[in-house]
């Protein structure tokens, strides 16, 4: 103790304490020195504290979502950071098609898509009810083809809406397409054609819902929790009930069963010539 008092001297050049009759006291230049010193302790507890309260073995969880799906990413990663408190969420969005890809290649670990299920470990959530959005066939010329506005290939959106048109045996010419999702809706708020989207639409993004008389019907879309092989049974678990969870926010029809298989790669309509 004597020596790092006299080691404290020679760096004040001046006495560490000052003596008051039986009691020693700091001397002025040593309790300038001791502010530094409690500041010093503190962040060295405080980053001890840090450092120790981080997993040894973090694990990262890579989520894809599909970009019709973002009002529910909130709600999602919520689900998530209580279900998997130890997880690091890395979270992807895009379209269906290219995120299922990424998943089939071990790129992601899940993703929730607007598709039905492939795999054995693929969680088939339930349907999204779709309507029509966009300009009223009134706006447009009499008898003229449907202006479509869609996504660019790979997109299960673009072939659900496809579908729809063929189904009702409606001509159509292709307006617009772009590479994803927020472009679409963009094309809608600027009066250019007509696309599916969830049926709230017109209170997520204030987009103008047309009358469904004039329009084909529109099926609901799948949705699914696509896996990755490899991907532990707990995880799946927990993405499952957040994911249910999550799409609440969407006029979400009950999980139950596919039907009947349902078809993404139908024989594409020919538009008319736009």
């Amino acid at each position: 103790m004597s020596q790092h008092i006299r080691r404290l001297e020679s760096l004040l050049d001046g006495p560490v304490f000052t003596s008051t009759g039986r009691r020693l006291r700091l001397s002025p230049q040593a309790e300038e020195l001791a502010g530094y010193a409690r500041r010093m302790v503190a962040l060295n507890d405080e980053a001890v504290a840090r450092v120790s309260a981080v997993p040894r073995r973090e694990v990262v969880l890579s989520v894809g979502v599909s970009q019709q799906f973002e009002p529910a990413m909130p709600e999602l990663l919520s689900g998530l950071t209580r279900l998997l408190p130890e997880a690091r969420i890395a979270l992807r969005t895009g379209l269906s098609a290219p995120l299922t890809a990424r998943v089939a290649d071990g790129e992601l670990d899940l993703a929730l898509i607007s598709a039905p299920p492939r795999g054995s470990r693929d969680r088939f959530l339930g349907r999204i009810q779709l309507a029509w959005f966009g300009r009223h066939l009134a706006d447009a010329d009499g008898g003229a083809p449907l202006p479509l506005v869609l996504c660019a290939e790979p997109c299960n959106l673009r072939v659900h809406v496809l579908n729809s048109v063929t189904l009702g045996r409606l001509p159509w010419r292709s307006v617009y397409e772009g590479p994803d999702l927020p472009g679409v809706r963009a094309a809608i708020r600027a009066g250019l054609g007509n696309t599916c989207l969830p049926a709230n639409a017109d209170e997520l993004w204030g987009l103008r819902k047309a009358p469904a008389e004039c329009f084909p019907p529109v099926d609901p879309v799948p949705v699914s929790l696509v896996v990755a092989p490899g991907t532990k049974e707990g995880v799946i678990e927990a993405a499952h009930l957040a994911a249910r969870d999550a799409l609440s926010c969407f006029p979400y029809l009950d999980e139950g069963t596919l039907d009947a298989p349902y078809d993404l790669a139908p024989e594409q309509p020919q538009p008319l010539a736009s």
